[in-house]
């Protein structure tokens, strides 16, 4: 029983040193880009020997590409909690864009993780990957409250949607070095614009509402 014990320890303190390494790397590059911080700088950052990092982390690229699937997450929370009463499907695809721009504007790291051009491009694929469940949800959210018509590959039209989204958050952190408001209506309005060539600008409400 004692070693179960020191086991559990060990591995909670394993955990531990882990969440504060991702925390710390978070952290630095609210300031700093992700080509200007090395592992050790963050193992330092977070009170943890150089050494005993790499038990965690190979390198600094394998602690990006986990904090990205955590902002890929943190992302998805937003996304799923209750919608507001809308009057039309266009109002959850705004929603959308509102919660997603909420959220890269309140984390600096999730925009240079998922948008900044020095991000390495398998980084960038796997938070692709992630927006294929972003998109689901989308499309499950306009579906509980409308009829969608059936379409061919519907969940990859939602899919694209979330893709152009992202598409304007991108340009606004290039036109701007920020996310700001006009950029994420604009990512309202093309992911409407691409909907509309497949969903009809009007559905029927869900039980007839």
């Amino acid at each position: 029983m004692l070693g179960k014990g020191r086991r559990g320890g060990t591995q909670a303190r394993g955990r531990a040193r882990r969440q504060l390494l991702l925390e710390e790397a978070r952290r630095l590059l609210e300031t700093r880009d992700v080509d200007e911080i090395t592992l050790p700088e963050v193992a330092v950052a977070a009170g943890i020997p150089k050494s005993s990092t790499y038990h965690f982390f190979d390198d600094l690229h394998a602690l990006y590409a986990e904090l990205a699937s955590v902002h890929d997450e943190e992302l998805y929370q937003a996304f799923s909690a209750p919608m507001p009463q809308v009057s039309s499907w266009q109002d959850i695809v705004r929603e959308f864009a509102r919660r997603a721009g909420g959220y890269f504007s309140e984390n600096v790291s999730a925009q240079k993780l998922m948008f900044g051009p020095k991000t390495p491009p398998d980084i960038k694929r796997a938070s692709r990957g992630a927006d294929v469940r972003h998109g689901e949800l989308l499309e499950s959210s306009i579906d509980a409250v409308f009829v969608l018509p059936d379409l061919p590959q519907r969940s990859r039209i939602f899919f694209r949607a979330v893709e152009a989204m992202d598409l304007m958050f991108g340009l606004s952190l290039i036109e701007y070095d920020a996310l700001v408001d006009p950029m994420v209506q604009e990512a309202h309005r093309i992911a409407v614009a691409y909907l509309e060539l497949y969903v009809p600008p009007k559905l029927e409400r869900r039980g007839g509402a």
